[in-house]
């Protein structure tokens, strides 16, 4: 599932997170759909990409689930301890 979770204020502006409890690759043609670049992926512990408020609203309007911050942190353990 592609999930975006809530905007948060930063110096820079609001952003928020695009992630997957599925698989990356999932995740990297989501991205390519909404219009973000490969490079702008990061995989520094939480493989994500930033969303600036635009975006976000795209990546809702394509099929990405709203998720609280938490609920996206669940995903993720989740995800890892099916791996393991």
């Amino acid at each position: 599932m592609i999930m975006v979770d809530e905007l948060r204020r930063y110096r820079s502006g609001s952003w928020c997170h695009l992630t997957t409890d599925g698989d990356i690759e999932e995740l990297h043609v989501f991205a390519q759909r909404i219009g973000l670049k490969r490079e702008w992926f990061q995989n520094v512990r939480v493989p994500h990409y930033d969303l600036r408020p635009s975006l976000r609203r795209k990546a809702l309007a394509a099929g990405a689930r709203f998720v609280s911050a938490r609920e996206q942190a669940r995903a993720r353990v989740a995800q890892r301890s099916a791996i393991d």
